[in-house]
């Protein structure tokens, strides 16, 4: 049986070897998505893996959801945001995550889904929008600052 991606993200950054890993929080695990088109995407990837939301308990699924809007928040806060997109598809990936994307004030296509906008899906295809090391890493502490002033409740840092 094929291992769950996700599941092995996780491992690696429980380890700190995961690049784009930010923290670890009750609900889920928060990190850098690699292609940063829109600056300031994260990724909220449950801490079980399932398939759907609704397998989740009760009390982990509150606490997943209310950790990704606390999340979301914090990233619009930082990243000053027009809007903030919130998308959970599973389709490729059958592990319980969401894409949070922060879209500026100055959008190209502030009215069409990320989907819809043939740069982000080239840069996303090619691995294109991908900051250096440093970069990368000077925005997941970027991020993770914006989730201690936002309260959010971090369990672990998962940045070396």
């Amino acid at each position: 049986m094929a291992s769950c991606p996700s599941c092995d993200d996780i491992a690696e950054a429980e380890s700190k070897r995961y690049p784009w890993a930010i923290a670890r929080l009750r609900g889920g695990y928060v990190w850098l998505n690699p292609c940063q088109y829109y600056t300031g995407s994260v990724f909220f990837v449950a801490r079980r893996c399932v398939a759907e939301l609704h397998e989740l308990p009760g009390d982990e699924r509150q606490a997943h959801l209310m950790e990704m809007v606390e999340v979301a928040a914090a990233v619009q806060r930082e990243f000053a945001a027009r809007k903030m997109n919130y998308e959970a598809l599973g389709n490729a990936v059958a592990h319980v995550h969401w894409w949070l994307t922060p879209r500026p004030h100055d959008d190209r296509r502030p009215h069409g889904p990320i989907w819809e906008d043939p740069d982000f899906l080239r840069n996303l295809w090619t691995g294109g929008a991908r900051p250096a090391p440093d970069d990368g890493l000077a925005l997941r502490r970027r991020i993770l600052g914006a989730l201690a002033v936002g309260g959010v409740g971090i369990e672990a840092e998962l940045i070396d």
